[in-house]
């Protein structure tokens, strides 16, 4: 296996959500839906913003900015699967799922 680096991808993802509320007009409405859990959720995609080096000092931000941070790192292994480790590249999370992806250099 050649050497990786590793990257931070941040994205932007699009999702359509619906939300049906018993209200007296559009306005309130609107401020129902902005508090209340939707009935449906589907994902439209998303868009690249940055890709850029990952080193430690981006992790320790990522780490303080959101609580849920994972603490590890995804990449294809040399069987074509995807799979999670620790920020070295090299403890596999037995726990994530390890999902065949095939060749993603192909077109």
């Amino acid at each position: 296996m050649s050497e990786k680096k590793r990257f931070a991808v941040e994205t932007l993802s699009t999702f359509t959500e619906v939300h049906v509320v018993f209200a007296e007009n559009e306005e309130e409405a609107k401020k129902i839906a902005a508090i209340a859990d939707y009935n449906t959720s589907k994902w439209l995609g998303q868009q690249v913003i940055r890709v850029r080096d990952c080193g430690k000092k981006q992790i320790e931000r990522y780490i303080q900015e959101d609580e849920y941070f994972f603490n590890g790192a995804a990449m294809i292994d040399d069987e074509n699967y995807l799979v999670y480790t620790d920020f070295d590249g090299k403890t596999k999370k037995e726990s994530m799922p390890r999902d065949f992806i095939g060749d993603i250099n192909e077109s």
